[in-house]
């Protein structure tokens, strides 16, 4: 058999093999610090009274820890007969919720054929998940003077 050029007797170079102990080092250190392993290197036995813990995936936890933040609440304030902001720009999942602060009744009702229909009470709240994108008007019916405008994007 001939050797080959920067190999050890066996036929692997001296860099390879200790590339292969530090992965080994590094598995192993990980599967101890987890408690998957003893730190001799026996599988740990369940002690009795111990809970016992179902696999999980790898999947399920790369989800649960990097899963895409949900859309953030928004809030419109009703006071002084003005929603406030009158304008809202939010992404496409949001919450948007009014609050009435007047003493009297507002409405929240898209213009034409939206989807907002919504009766506030004094001291009251109206929410709206906006699930589609684009542009919604609204009103107080009791008070056209009053409107706003959710951009969902």
């Amino acid at each position: 058999m001939a050797k080959i050029l920067g190999t050890n007797i066996d036929g692997i170079r001296p860099e390879r093999r200790l590339t292969r102990r530090l992965v080994a080092a590094a598995s192993m250190l990980g599967m101890v610090s987890l408690g998957v392993l003893s730190p001799v290197g026996a599988v740990q036995a369940a002690q009795p009274g111990s809970p016992v813990y179902a696999p999980v995936s790898t999947s399920s936890v790369f989800n649960s820890v990097f899963k895409a933040p949900a859309a953030a609440a928004q809030a419109v304030n009703i006071s002084g007969f003005a929603f406030s902001p009158a304008s809202l720009t939010v992404p496409v999942g949001t919450t948007v919720t009014w609050t009435n602060h007047d003493p009297v009744t507002h409405t929240v009702t898209s213009t034409g054929s939206g989807p907002l229909k919504g009766t506030v009470n004094a001291g009251a709240t109206y929410s709206y998940t906006f699930t589609t994108a684009g542009t919604y008007a609204y009103v107080c019916t009791i008070h056209p003077g009053m409107a706003g405008t959710v951009t969902v994007k």
